[in-house]
Formats: structure tokens, C-alpha cells, sequence
């Protein structure tokens, strides 16, 4: 059981370092982005969800252009002072390049 959980673990890593690698500056964080309202920030871009902080409303972050699609969810990866990870509504206002 532990195998096909690190199997599926590492799979989808590797999938994420490929997708990354596609274009890396589509899906790399950049600019300056203000966030709306509070959101939450996950640990990976895929399930199970875990929360890695909240970016709360008015705070800056970089923001990558192109969302990673895993099942039903496109997840951006943003970087922020409180640290990195992933996000998934996009409640973004874009500040600059």
C-alpha cells in the first residue's frame, strides 16, 4: 500500500517537473499580483489538498501566467513573501509585469 502511494506520489511530481519544464515561463510565478480576498495556499498541485498558508487580502505575490491542470482544478503557482505553493481560484488583480 505504501508503494502505490509513493508510486503515485512520485508520478505526479515527475508530471509536474515536465509540465514546468514545457515552457518554464509560462508556469513559473511572476509580476506582481494583489490578491482580492483571503486565499488559501497549498502545499502541491494535487490531492489530497493541503494548506501551506493564506495569502490574505492586499497581499503581493508573483503569479504564474498559465494555470497546471490536475483533474478537475487548474492550480497556479504563486511565490510570496509567506513562501510558495499553489493556488486555485485566481483572485488576482495583476499590478505589473
Amino acid at each position: 500500500m505504501k508503494s502505490r502511494a509513493f508510486a503515485a506520489y512520485a508520478t505526479a511530481f515527475i508530471a509536474t517537473i515536465m509540465s514546468a519544464c514545457s515552457n518554464s515561463d509560462e508556469y513559473m510565478p511572476a509580476g506582481q499580483w494583489e490578491a482580492t480576498e483571503d486565499l488559501y495556499v497549498y502545499t502541491t498541485n494535487d490531492h489530497p489538498l493541503k494548506i501551506a498558508f493564506v495569502i490574505e487580502k492586499g497581499e503581493i505575490c508573483a503569479v504564474s501566467k498559465k494555470p497546471v491542470i490536475r483533474k478537475d482544478l487548474g492550480y497556479l503557482q504563486v511565490s510570496c513573501a509567506k513562501g510558495s505553493g499553489w493556488e486555485i481560484t485566481g483572485k488576482f488583480k495583476k499590478l505589473s509585469e
